[in-house]
């Protein structure tokens, strides 16, 4: 998963809120739909001397599908579904590579990996050992990773110690890992495997990405694993996953979802927006800068059975009306989410998982995803 947030405070309609811009880059849905079945194969190697890396990571990147190769460098994935998918392949000591795939037709595809040797992270000062700096420094990449959900306090990161921490001059504050930061949510009922390609923390904004791979914890007991899965449907509800299946299905309002949608400046009756009584109100953006929308208003048929297009030519403002939050407007105290697809359109599986995100940009609420409520590609609403 390539993820990059953008954290900051800023003053809007004259209070503070807190705004979270996200470029996705998420792997499309994996499970076989209609349309046939891919299995894909391969094998690992070093990049320069072609040897094969054996037990090398293979998986569906931010997905619970995966797999390892065999002492022979040789792997085999199967039952993905057609469309697009982001490959990871990791191997301690190489860089992990991660490819985007396009499967038209079902069948047997053949895709080979080749893995570089790691370089060693530049910084002007490195904090690798324990001191009073590093744990400042180690707080705030947790905080920001974690996030601040109902599940934060349920998960932990267990090896910090792969984490490279560096400030530059300008007092950013950057990390990588060596290998794979472990982040265990027992709050979910998964064990997240995450290479950090780059972190960078300054003046409240955060930028991370780099590629993520979900292990299922085994539950104690049938009450665990009851938990987690009502967890699991809490962490879905409100969520981008949630927003965009509701759209497919056109049952926006029955999910709990109000969206708007800005009409074209030509198009508007009037240049200015009033206020009433010194309230901003929705009633006075309606018809006249904003217009409510159905989700099939958005939604277009894409090139494959797998892919839908959500297309808006201007900026989406999306409510979650089941949970409270502050908005810029005084009647309608929700959850509230700002929209921009920059080339007008972005591709999503029915299902409601960002494929080809197309610079999709999230403002707001549902930019707050982080680990503690993230849930995986693969994961399926239905029991």
């Amino acid at each position: 998963m390539h993820l990059i947030n953008n954290l900051l405070l800023n003053k809007y309609f004259g209070s503070f809120w807190l705004a979270v811009f996200i470029t996705f880059c998420y792997s499309g849905q994996l499970l076989a739909q209609q349309g046939g079945t891919v299995t894909l194969t391969g094998k690992v190697t070093d990049e320069k001397t072609g040897k094969p890396l054996p037990f090398a990571n293979v998986f569906i990147n931010n997905s619970s599908i995966g797999t390892n190769a065999d002492e022979n460098g040789n792997y085999r994935l199967t039952n993905l579904s057609i469309g697009n998918l982001e490959m990871a392949v990791s191997f301690l000591g190489y860089e992990t590579v991660k490819q985007t795939l396009r499967f038209e037709q079902p069948g047997v595809k053949t895709v080979l990996f080749k893995l570089r040797e790691g370089m060693e992270l530049e910084g002007v000062t490195v904090y690798a050992k324990k001191n009073k700096k590093r744990e400042r420094y180690l707080k705030i990449i947790t905080r920001e990773l974690l996030g601040n959900s109902r599940f934060s306090k349920q998960c932990k990161i267990l090896n910090p110690q792969v984490l490279k921490i560096s400030e530059d001059d300008d007092k950013h504050l950057t990390a990588q890992t060596t290998k794979p930061l472990i982040i265990e949510n027992l709050a979910l009922g998964y064990r997240i495997h995450q290479d950090l390609d780059d972190f960078d923390y300054f003046n409240g904004k955060v930028f991370y990405g780099g590629s993520t791979r979900f292990e299922l914890l085994v539950p104690k007991d049938s009450l665990q694993k009851k938990q987690w899965r009502a967890n699991q449907k809490i962490a879905y509800q409100g969520s981008v996953k949630h927003l965009l299946s509701s759209m497919v299905s056109d049952s926006l309002q029955e999910q709990g979802f109000k969206v708007y949608q800005a009409i074209p400046d030509s198009m508007r009756r009037f240049n200015t927006v009033r206020t009433q009584n010194g309230y901003n109100t929705i009633a006075n953006h309606l018809h006249n800068r904003i217009e409510q929308v159905r989700g099939m208003r958005l939604i277009r048929p894409g090139e494959l059975v797998t892919e839908r297009l959500v297309v808006s030519g201007t900026q989406l403002e999306v409510f979650f009306m089941k949970k409270k939050g502050r908005s810029p407007y005084s009647d309608m105290p929700y959850a509230y989410t700002q929209i921009t697809l920059p080339q007008g359109y972005m591709v999503i599986t029915p299902s409601g998982w960002v494929s080809i995100p197309m610079g999709f940009e999230i403002a707001g609420d549902l930019g707050n995803d982080r680990f503690s409520s993230l849930l995986p590609a693969d994961w399926k609403k239905e029991d």
